[in-house]
């Protein structure tokens, strides 16, 4: 009886042995990562950083099967890439750093040519103004800037602009101590470059809108349009790109207002977290204005492809968000209340900045036309 069951026993515990096997292998497939695939995008130079972080590289490889080429390029200049060489080229995603850049986008191109079109917001940055600790000073004492909750707000940004900038008054009239030159707000290129446009797009809308909480009409936008280009004439030579724009501006001093990202000085912060020296030099010298109110830069992805809307997904992470906010200064667009203030302690930055609409496509448009072509009427 015993020596008839053996071989019973044995295919027994050989079909349990296969199964347990055969599950552990189950498993580890399910464990390991597909063969990741290569897409490429073009984004804006503010989150070239970001996106060669290795930490957030592995996530996107092992976690989402992902390998991303980030090339950089201008917002709008990349919104308006023709379709022929968007597929010519191979890209998979567009990312600039607004929402008026992709109705850029949506108005030049016929998005029924990409099939797995959609716009979708996952990282934002509000647009604020730097200043120098002399140059905050004396706008203080101008009632023009107010601290708030420790905070810095640009209260009355039409009086700076139309009664000192526009006209090119000196330092010396607010009696701002060792500045010297006209007081100027200095940013990227707006043709080409998203944060120098915002700026543009706010200046626009404080000069021309009969709500500065609202976008103005395109009758206001025409009359306010010469305005914001003789704001654009006295900045004089702008950078190319949003993170080369801010080191230059760190680097030659505060001798004018800078227009850029809140996350740029985070980000900065972060990288000079081994040197006590250059962040006491930083936080000493620098300045953070909150225009009252601002445009929050939404950072959309323009998905072209099936391939990039996995990019979207893997970038709703919660361990990227975090990752974004940390590290690179990039407030969630995807999680409320995901982004600490108390994580940048050494800094004072608002918890809720209030922020106006960006203006429609059309009126973006006009202002490209001013900007580019001095076309204003």
């Amino acid at each position: 009886m015993t020596g008839s069951r053996l071989p019973l026993l044995i295919a027994v515990v050989v079909a349990v042995v296969a199964i347990a096997v055969g599950v552990h292998v189950i498993r580890d497939t399910d464990r390991a990562p597909a063969e990741a695939t290569s897409i490429t995008c073009l984004g804006g130079s503010e989150k070239s950083a970001l996106m060669a972080d290795t930490e957030v590289r592995d996530l996107l490889r092992e976690e989402f099967g992902l390998r991303v080429r980030f090339d950089e390029r201008g917002s709008y200049d990349l919104v308006q890439v023709p379709t022929r060489q968007l597929r010519e080229q191979g890209i998979d995603c567009l990312w600039p750093a607004s929402a008026s850049a992709t109705s850029v986008f949506e108005s030049s191109h016929d998005t029924a040519d990409f099939p797995d079109y959609q716009a979708e917001s996952v990282l934002e940055t509000p647009e604020v103004i730097y200043a120098g600790a002399a140059a905050t000073d004396a706008l203080l004492r101008a009632g023009i800037v107010e601290q708030r909750e420790n905070s810095y707000y640009i209260i009355d940004f039409k009086r700076l602009l139309l009664d000192y900038v526009l006209p090119k008054q000196k330092w010396e009239v607010l009696g701002a101590q060792h500045i010297a030159g006209p007081i100027r707000i200095t940013s990227t290129d707006p043709a080409t470059s998203n944060s120098g446009f915002t700026l543009l797009q706010l200046e626009l809308t404080v000069i021309a809108s009969g709500d500065i909480f609202q976008p103005p009409t395109v009758a206001e936008a025409q009359t306010g349009l010469p305005i914001v280009r003789g704001l654009y004439d006295a900045q004089g030579l702008q950078a190319d790109s949003s993170d080369g724009g801010f080191r230059e501006w760190l680097i030659q001093g505060a001798a004018t207002l800078y227009a850029g990202y809140e996350n740029q000085i985070l980000q900065q912060l972060v990288a000079y977290r081994d040197n006590s020296s250059a962040t006491e030099a930083l936080l000493a010298g620098t300045r953070l204005l909150y225009p009252d109110p601002t445009i929050f830069n939404s950072n959309p992805v323009l998905t072209l492809t099936a391939d990039a809307r996995r990019l979207v997904t893997a970038l709703r992470d919660p361990r990227i968000q975090e990752i974004a906010w940390k590290r690179y200064g990039f407030r969630s667009a995807t999680e409320l209340g995901a982004a600490h203030t108390a994580d940048f302690e050494r800094i004072p930055l608002a918890a809720q900045p209030r922020s106006t609409t960006p203006p429609r496509a059309d009126i973006t448009q006009l202002l490209l036309a001013c900007v580019r072509d001095n076309v204003c009427a």
